[in-house]
């Protein structure tokens, strides 16, 4: 079974960065969570296989999260 990686560059609100990875930290081995500037809130996701879980995590989060890539 082949697995193809994913990455999805997301902005948040910089201070929900902490949350964002708590919640997939309790996803284990769905997606691993990147800072890529904690001042404007860019984040990394990068895991494998489907995306779809990981987006409807994202949609039923507390607070926006836009996908920009």
């Amino acid at each position: 079974m082949e697995l193809n990686p994913y990455r999805l560059d997301i902005k948040v609100d910089p201070k929900n960065i902490d949350y964002l990875n708590r919640v997939f930290e309790g996803y284990d081995h769905l997606c691993v969570v990147s800072t890529v500037d904690n001042k404007e809130g860019l984040v990394m996701l990068r895991g494998y296989g489907k995306t779809g879980p990981v987006k409807r995590i994202l949609r039923g989060l507390p607070f926006t999260c836009e996908v920009l890539a």
